[in-house]
């Protein structure tokens, strides 16, 4: 009887193993599964405090590079959220939190797009004061800057970075409930250079459209008395001022604005995507 017990016993712990034995051992059908993976896309976030919402940089790098001067005229132009989250002030003009300082941003976008920026190292309207200069004579404050640097370096592009005076819902776009600041091209009618200047401004202009639509309000043109009618674009007709925003827009509206704006660069003269 023990004996039976014992031969009953070894059966069920054998039927009881087998299937883990079965597991263990490398029968063909046992051959672990590699699912693909998926290849990731860079990535360029709208701002440095956001994760949710995004914008991949979409563009293929050039061979060659493309560069890009960056500079501000009026260097002290701020947004109120911007100065308000840093001060707790409102303010349209700031000393310290200004498109001047945004810079390091601006280019960061920039190189990820493939594009190789470089910023005019001068504050402008920190110039016009120690000198006693008003505010109307800020491009010709400026003007001996620019002027040096296109001497010394030869630029594919040139962008004197703007931010315009119109209200929230002037200079605010949203598209797929993302909103965006929008962006303008300012061309002075009245420099050798116009024609040039508005050719660059149209393309770049129907480019960003087509990533977002109506991010731009297209290429506005400036001649005739009480405006400056030149903006210095006499320097070179790959000279744009670009309004970006107006002075409500927040952080993150301009931080994805200027991401689409360097993929439209890209896609526009680099990649010939668009």
């Amino acid at each position: 009887m023990i004996k039976q017990i014992q031969i009953l016993s070894a059966f069920l712990i054998f039927f009881f193993v087998l299937p883990i034995i079965a597991g263990i051992l490398p029968f063909p059908n046992n051959e672990k599964i590699e699912y693909p993976k998926a290849e990731q896309q860079p990535v360029v976030y709208a701002a440095s405090n956001e994760t949710e919402t995004a914008t991949a940089t979409d563009v293929s790098q050039p061979l060659n590079p493309f560069d890009v001067l960056l500079y501000f005229t009026h260097s002290h132009e701020t947004y109120k959220p911007f100065v308000q989250s840093a001060s707790g002030t409102v303010a349209v003009y700031d000393e310290h939190t200004n498109l001047f300082t945004m810079q390091d941003m601006i280019e960061n976008y920039f190189r990820l797009n493939g594009l190789t920026p470089k910023t005019l190292d001068v504050d402008v309207m920190s110039v016009m004061k120690r000198n006693g200069l008003a505010f109307y004579q800020a491009y010709d404050a400026v003007r001996p800057y620019v002027e040096k640097e296109l001497q010394q370096n030869e630029y594919d592009l040139i962008l004197d970075i703007h931010r315009d005076s119109q209200k929230k819902d002037v200079s605010t776009i949203t598209h797929n409930n993302v909103s965006y600041a929008k962006i303008a091209f300012v061309i002075g009618a009245e420099n050798p250079n116009y024609k040039e200047n508005v050719g660059y401004a149209k393309a770049l202009s129907d480019s960003l459209n087509k990533i977002i639509p109506n991010i731009s309000r297209g290429v506005i043109e400036k001649k005739g008395a009480g405006v400056d009618g030149v903006y210095n674009q006499d320097l070179a007709g790959e000279l744009l001022v670009v309004e970006i925003g107006g002075i409500d827009n927040t952080e993150d509206e301009v931080y994805r604005t200027v991401s689409i704006l360097a993929q439209a660069i890209s896609k526009t003269f680099v990649t010939e995507e668009l």
